[in-house]
């Protein structure tokens, strides 16, 4: 019986000690995607939520000038509460119940990568709190 304990204990150890330094790389990744200015990694932006840009093409002189340059329709007509999210030159944008997933390249006219569709039971939505919404995405 001691021994099957000691076995455990070593296999936990070395589990951790693989697991750990995947888990930092994945926080260290994700910290410099919501350092860089041209991203927005995460839901608001940054984890003070805060919702502010650090860019600035827009400002007070400009701003009333703006203007649609495109819009994507995600197919679901429901509330969409997330904000999308952008890495690099990857929009991902999600819906509310189905929660599908949409990764769009912003170099090539918005063009859908990929899409993830989750298989969904439809009877859940009787029972759902507050909606059928989804409030974003995250990335790490």
């Amino acid at each position: 019986m001691k021994l099957n304990k000691i076995k455990l204990a070593l296999g936990l150890v070395a589990g951790l000690s693989v697991a750990m330094p995947m888990i930092a790389s994945a926080a260290a990744d994700q910290e410099k995607a919501i350092a860089n200015a041209d991203n927005w990694a995460a839901p608001r932006g940054d984890y003070t939520n805060q919702a502010h840009s650090k860019l600035t093409q827009i400002n007070q002189g400009n701003v009333k000038n703006l203007k649609a340059a495109w819009t994507f329709a995600t197919g679901v007509n429901r509330g969409h509460e997330g904000a999308p999210l952008v890495i690099g030159n990857m929009m991902y944008v999600h819906t509310a119940f189905p929660n599908n997933i949409y990764a769009l390249d912003l170099n090539d006219n918005q063009k859908i990568v990929w899409s993830y569709f989750p298989k969904q039971d439809p009877s859940v939505q009787a029972v759902l709190c507050c909606d059928n919404v989804s409030r974003g995405l995250g990335y790490g």
